[in-house]
């Protein structure tokens, strides 16, 4: 059942540099320690789960990447007050719009939050905190994630959203 995996509750601290060409300064971050998670490919994260309504925010490149995918912009609902995302992915019958039998169709150029999915980054001042949904099917499989993985995504998010 969805939403019953708790997250782990643990967190490892690093003081890094991120790949070159993704930036330039040493930050800090929080990461999910001894977490084990492979995709099993099941599309629950593509789709609203029970009480839970999925909401995939996208980022004007996110936007241009995937109108290459799908010739108009029909598949983005505009938002606004959530910078730097400016948009939402519309949904029908509770999933994504790009959600088909067969998977997603717009896999090789899909939302950034899509592809970090079940992690996503907060902030707190200059700390940065990789977070996961521990309703996820593949959350606990696989071996655990380390701090290349963690530094991996969190370089690809800071890259995409613009930099720091």
């Amino acid at each position: 059942m969805l939403g019953t995996r708790k997250p782990p509750c643990f967190m490892v601290y690093r003081r890094a540099s991120l790949k070159p060409g993704m930036l330039a300064k040493t930050i800090e971050f929080l990461y999910p320690a001894n977490l084990g998670w492979d995709c099993i490919r099941c599309g629950a994260c593509c789709r609203d789960a029970g009480e839970r309504e999925r909401r995939i925010l996208l980022l004007e490149a996110d936007i241009s990447r995937l109108k290459g995918q799908h010739g108009g912009g029909e598949f983005a609902e505009p938002i606004r007050g959530r910078e730097p995302f400016v948009a939402e992915m519309r949904k029908i019958g509770g999933r994504c719009f790009f959600l088909s039998d067969d998977g997603c169709s717009a896999y090789d150029r899909r939302a950034l939050l899509c592809r970090m999915y079940p992690f996503w980054v907060e902030r707190s001042g200059d700390l940065f905190i990789i977070r996961v949904d521990g309703a996820c099917p593949g959350t606990g499989r696989g071996k655990p994630l380390g701090e290349a993985f963690f530094s991996g995504l969190l370089g690809r998010a800071v890259a995409e959203r613009g930099g720091i």
